[in-house]
């Protein structure tokens, strides 16, 4: 059993989530103790309301009581009683809510914490303790076993509840983590030795997502998922050579494809993999887009059965009004046509116009009801009184139905988002979950594609540099080569940009720089060293050759006063 309890503030919001039908198979609101209002945000506003003549800023306690094993209602109550005395919340208004979600059945329950004869919160010392006390005592109680955390707190090992499960860290870690060769090696170990015969060999090494080839410089070669070639002998674990050679006799050579044929092989199974991939995604889109018309249609329609319900409700207080309306002023009128009821009248106008029976008995007509008028005109005003009340509660109703409609769909839109995204990231979740062949993560980033690309076209330019250079030439030049490369190392270490603006914005500032650079080229103020290479010349040599001054205060730029 788990108890989870806080005090809160915001009675009207944990109304509107409570009764929130639509993330809830069902919501029954099963007991309301202590308040005048019979619906959750009416109770919740009068727990606020007593709340408000004292200082306490979280008027509220909320408790979910979710068992690992189901209760019945009296088990409900009954742990709800003894959470409650514990807490020392007895006598307490409170509400009790029991929703029953992805099959479960949990309850909510939520107290005042302010005592109404003292006007002051009930302070809760200590009240995760004590809950998780409760958990225990209510599971051993009901005969529920404990889950591993509740064990540990049982124990007092406060410190063995980090140890039960891996972190959020440990996780991510994991997932982004490539396959080892060890890992390979222990794969193709495990499909030699599955395998009684070099044909089955084959068949389980395919099962894994490798091609056996025929090698070039080698006998057999393992090609893996991602075109890579992979030394057999080598990534046998505890295999001897000798002993692979004779199982893999009984196999032709001539039966294996080579080399490039099993990389055409794993390009044409990555285009089909592909396509399938596309097929899956636009199927997926579309089983999201039906799902998501349903699920809308599926929450109007309880939106308009619940909007119907009330506008009945409203349709039948009008007319009960109406009815009540008309009731009272027929009776007024009966009693109006009578002759008691005309001579009170007559006698009470007699002792209002009179100024000496005003004083004498005036007080004693007022107390007595002698004007019957002014009783009809009190019950009007009562009768009134009490219609805008109920027309007041019934705004209330209204906006309560609105506050649930906008927080179902806020919680339509965000599962409506999280199945588009879990549609999208499923097949990349597919592809992570597959095993891995190749201990170098695939590079799917263009950057990184880019980067792969600078680094095989430096390599092979160094090598044509050192063989036409010979013995007797320098090392130095292989410099501009190796300059040109950090210089693309450090421009493609800006991160991978997409969106549209930002690659605008990169292509007009290395526009900017070639024409900075080639006007610094030709500039007039560049000299030449004894080197032989270009030398911008330094402020104080352009300044001499032009005449300026130099000097405090008088600017640079200004010509002398004689020349």
């Amino acid at each position: 059993m788990i108890l989870k309890g806080s005090a809160r503030s915001g009675g009207s919001d944990l109304a509107t989530h409570l009764l929130n039908a639509y993330d809830n198979e069902r919501v029954e609101l099963a007991d309301i103790r202590g308040t005048i209002a019979d619906d959750l945000h009416g109770a919740f506003a009068e727990f606020e309301a007593v709340a408000s003549g004292t200082k306490a800023q979280k008027p509220l306690y909320s408790l979910s009581v979710n068992p690992s094993e189901p209760l019945t209602r009296e088990q409900y109550i009954e742990a709800v009683e003894a959470i409650e005395s514990r807490l020392g919340l007895t006598g307490q208004p409170r509400a009790m809510v029991f929703h029953i979600k992805d099959g479960r059945e949990h309850c909510h329950v939520v107290w005042s914490r302010i005592d109404g004869a003292e006007m002051k919160a009930i302070h809760m010392a200590h009240d995760r303790r004590k809950l998780c006390d409760m958990a225990v005592h209510l599971a051993e109680q009901y005969g529920h076993e404990l889950p591993e955390g509740l064990k540990a707190w049982k124990q007092r090992e406060q410190f063995k509840k980090d140890k039960l499960e891996a972190t959020l860290a440990e996780n991510a870690q994991q997932k982004k983590s490539g396959i080892t060769p060890e890992q390979r090696r222990e794969d193709i170990t495990a499909a030699y030795c599955e395998a009684d015969s070099a044909s089955a060999f084959r068949h389980a090494l395919e099962a894994r997502g490798y091609i056996l080839a025929r090698g070039d410089r080698r006998a057999f070669a393992v090609v893996d998922r991602f075109g890579d070639v992979h030394s057999l002998s080598r990534y046998l674990k505890d295999v001897p050579r000798k002993e692979m050679r004779a199982r893999m006799k009984s196999l032709d050579p001539s039966s294996l494809p080579s080399v490039e044929q099993a990389k055409e092989q794993v390009s044409a199974q990555q285009k089909a993999s592909a396509e399938r991939a596309r097929e899956e995604r636009a199927a997926q889109e579309e089983t999201v887009k039906r799902r998501s018309a349903e699920k809308r249609a599926a929450m109007e329609r309880a939106r308009a059965a619940r909007w119907l319900a009330l506008r009945q409700m409203e349709q039948a207080l009008f007319l009960t009004q109406q009815q009540e309306r008309m009731a009272l002023h027929a009776a007024q009128q009966t009693e109006a046509s009578g002759v008691v009821f005309r001579m009170r009248a007559k006698v009470a106008d007699l002792v209002a116009g009179t100024p000496a029976l005003q004083s004498v008995i005036g007080h004693i007509a007022g107390r007595a009801g002698l004007d019957p008028r002014e009783r009809h005109k009190l019950e009007n005003e009562a009768l009134d009184r009490r219609h805008e009340r109920e027309k007041i509660a019934l705004e209330g109703r209204k906006k309560a139905l609105d506050k649930i409609d906008r927080r179902e769909r806020m919680a339509l839109e965000r599962d409506l988002k999280r199945e588009a995204l879990a549609a999208r990231a499923a097949p990349v979740r597919r592809a992570a979950a597959a095993p891995k062949q190749d201990e170098k993560v695939a590079r799917t980033d263009p950057r990184l594609l880019q980067e792969d690309g600078l680094g095989v076209a430096f390599n092979d330019k160094a090598q044509d540099v050192r063989a036409a250079r010979g013995d007797g030439e320098t090392e130095g030049e292989d410099r501009p080569l190796r300059k040109s490369w950090d210089k693309a190392q450090k421009q493609d270490k800006r991160p991978h940009r997409t969106d549209p603006q930002l690659l605008e914005d990169d292509a007009l500032r290395e526009e900017f720089d070639e024409a900075a650079q080639a006007r610094r080229h030709n500039s007039t103020d560049e000299g030449e060293g004894e080197d032989g290479r270009s030398r911008r010349k330094s402020w104080k040599q352009r300044a001499q050759e032009k005449g300026h001054r130099r000097g405090r205060g008088r600017g640079y730029g200004m010509k002398r006063g004689g020349d």
